[in-house]
């Protein structure tokens, strides 16, 4: 991984920042909700003080209704849109209003109902399934005889009424009641009857002060009639196969009826604010009062974008909460916390999702369910809800701000450390590329290496390679001119030694002194050899210096040296060859050091060349110029010493041979220089089909 992609992955680290952010607004969110509930504790908590401490409310909430079952109670809803008594039920539809069904295993009938009130009057409407409906037939029963409903009421004295709705066919109906052997009607309960595709439906209206406290509702299904005609007598036995459902069996008692309490609605009341919604929960968990409502978020107060909150809920992490429920549907509210604070007697909290938003509930016992009488009587309480829209304005708000200020100082942080590893890649590439250029091919090293000023780590190694290429630099050069240096200080104690050899000779020597002194003067002679080829090289770089160019047809040059060298040597042949395209044609050379040079390149060929070998001189075209080759049959070059052979006093001749001792790796070395002089380069690469060795020089073509 390079050094860019590593700094792009450092500074992810940044992005713990809207971490740690979003670790503190989840901790503030959560002593938001704790402030929240608690001041719904504080408001419930009066509420149930104030109607706690008054008798009106006591005897009330002690009523014997709440001892009751609430499965075997109706509730009679509040109704606030027009009704008309048609027995359809277009306006019972878009009431928040759950029908209570009644039902029954042995029958196919079941039903529906739902009860609520206006200012002035009780509606109920009954929606009821039945595949086979019985319509009354006066000569069966005077007083029903098919299917019909029968609503039970308690009178002042006591005693049960029931009032029964029947329908001869479809349409309008009235009530009747059995008034000892007389059977009365009721004009002032009146309803419709409407069939519909599944049985039929019963719409009625009753003022309010024609029943009491009590009310039971049950719907009387026939499931044969019999054949007529039937005689008098017989009437009560065809009259008993019918099936009850509903809230009342044939000779039970009718339950307390169950609704909103205006008296306690307008205590509550009081007590509400904005946003804040206060109930009253009877001890069997019926609603009796509820006032206020929940703030609806207004605009852009809390309605942040979608994609905003995903990512709120993602980061802070996301509560799965119960949906909250609505009382108005069933006029029941049973709920944990309502449980928990009658049980415990005690304050009890919870939170709710409604739809996008949340909702804090709080519940306070009234305290008006224990007593001296009845100390099992569990109590009534005091419910308050409040949506948490302002709350989750502000952490939204406040992670919208986070998130942007947060994803910008990561984008420019991010920004900043890819242009600062981009700077700092391109400073390390650029002291690469002078590294790998310090020193060439011929093992040159270069003047121009860059220095940075820069007082860091990257600047002071480029400084400090420098410094080591300028002491190698130094080394170099004092390796190129050792040769010269040898030869001239070695010349002097050499003379001597020769001159005092050379008296010996006239000297009367014992037979092994004379042998001893003959290996003395072969010695001296080929040290003298030694020290004339180091002259000769340095008299090559000072010569080629000072030599002058001039324009010759090279093609000539080639084939008269080539014919000279093909009689020089017997051990091997010489062969020439020049491309038509380059023939004819003048460059500008030096033509002595061109032929030196072919003569180090022949010497060393003919060195390698094994016996009836072949030394293959070629001049060919190039796109920088023209190519001149010399190859030949022999022994291939090691991989290590490629690189290495042009440089000086290095040879890979093998030092057993006497006649190869002399060679002091000078001659190749020589070629580079004259090769450089004219602008060109020098290598050596082994044969494609490893044969031989090809040396191969490129001249540019100075025409």
């Amino acid at each position: 991984m390079n050094l860019r992609r590593q700094l792009i992955v450092v500074s992810l680290l940044t992005l713990s920042l809207p971490w740690a952010g979003c670790q503190y607004i989840q901790e503030m969110e959560q002593a938001m909700r704790q402030g929240q509930v608690i001041a719904l504790e504080a408001t419930a908590t009066a509420v149930a003080k104030r109607i706690g401490s008054e008798e009106l409310f006591q005897q009330q909430l002690q009523a014997p209704q709440w001892r009751q079952p609430a499965e075997s109670q109706l509730y009679v809803h509040e109704l606030t849109s027009p009704m008309f008594l048609d027995g359809y039920d277009d306006e019972w539809r878009h009431l928040e209003i759950a029908p209570k069904p009644f039902s029954d295993e042995n029958t196919q009938a079941h039903w529906q109902l739902s009860l609520g009130k206006t200012s002035a009057q009780f509606m109920l409407f009954a929606k009821v399934t039945d595949s086979a409906i019985f319509y009354h037939n006066p000569g069966l029963d005077d007083l029903a005889s098919g299917d019909h409903f029968r609503l039970r009421v308690l009178l002042e004295n006591g005693a049960q009424r029931d009032y029964v709705i029947r329908s001869g066919a479809p349409g309008e109906v009235t009530a009747y009641y059995r008034d000892g052997r007389r059977i009365r009607q009721e004009p002032r309960l009146r309803g419709f009857w409407q069939e519909n595709a599944s049985g039929f439906q019963l719409e009625l209206a009753w003022p309010k002060n024609l029943l009491g406290d009590n009310l039971g509702v049950a719907f009387v299904n026939v499931d044969k009639m019999p054949r007529l005609p039937v005689e008098k007598s017989e009437r009560r036995q065809v009259a008993v196969a019918r099936q009850w459902l509903g809230n009342i069996g044939d000779q039970e008692s009718p339950p307390f009826w169950v609704g909103v309490s205006h008296r306690l609605a307008d205590a509550v009341s009081v007590f509400t604010s904005n946003g804040i919604r206060l109930r009253v929960v009877s001890a069997n968990h019926w609603l009796l009062a509820n006032v206020g409502k929940l703030q609806q978020p207004r605009g852009e107060e809390y309605e942040t974008h979608g994609l905003m909150r995903w990512l709120y809920r993602l980061f802070l992490g996301e509560n799965f909460l119960p949906a909250l429920t609505s009382p108005e549907l069933s006029g029941r509210l049973l709920e944990a916390e309502i449980l928990s604070a009658q049980i415990n007697d005690q304050a009890s909290s919870g939170w709710y999702q409604w739809g996008v938003r949340r909702v804090a509930r709080a519940v306070v016992p009234i305290g008006t369910g224990a007593s001296e009488h009845d100390s099992h009587l569990v109590a009534s309480v005091i419910v308050a809800e409040q949506s948490s829209d302002a709350m989750m304005a502000l952490t939204d708000n406040a992670f919208s701000r986070l998130l942007f200020y947060t994803l910008c100082a990561t984008l420019v942080t991010g920004v900043g450390l890819l242009a600062y590893a981009s700077w700092l890649s391109y400073r390390i590439r650029k002291l690469s590329a002078a590294a790998a250029t310090a020193v060439d091919e011929n093992g040159r090293i270069s003047d121009s290496f860059p220095q940075s000023n820069a007082a860091d780590e990257i600047g002071e190694l480029t400084r400090h390679y420098a410094q080591l290429l300028e002491r190698l630099s130094e080394y170099t050069d004092y390796l190129r001119t050792l040769s010269s240096k040898l030869s001239h200080e070695l010349r002097t104690p050499l003379a001597v030694v020769r001159s005092s050899l050379d008296n010996l000779e006239h000297e009367s020597l014992s037979d092994s002194a004379s042998v001893y002194a003959k290996r003395a003067q072969d010695g001296s002679e080929r040290l003298s050899s030694i020290l004339n080829a180091m002259s000769s090289a340095s008299r090559v770089e000072a010569s080629i210096d000072n030599a002058e160019k001039e324009f010759i047809p090279l093609d000539d040059l080639i084939k008269q040296v080539g014919a000279a060298y093909n009689d020089m040597l017997e051990h091997c042949q010489v062969e020439v060859f020049v491309d038509e395209r380059v023939a004819n044609i003048e460059y500008l050379v030096a033509p002595d050091l061109l032929v030196q040079m072919l003569d180090k390149l022949v010497d060393n060929a003919s060195d390698f060349c094994p016996q009836q070998g072949v030394i293959k001189i070629q001049l060919l075209p190039s796109e920088q110029g023209i190519l001149l080759s010399v190859s030949n049959d022999g022994p291939l070059l090691p991989e290590l010493m490629k690189h290495q052979l042009f440089d000086s006093l290095v040879s890979i001749r093998a030092a057993a041979k006497e006649q190869e001792s002399m060679h002091l790796g000078l001659g190749l070395h020589i070629v580079r220089l004259i090769v450089e002089f004219h602008g060109g380069t020098v290598r050596a690469f082994n044969r494609n089909d490893l044969s031989g060795v090809v040396f191969e020089v490129s001249l540019p073509s100075f025409q």
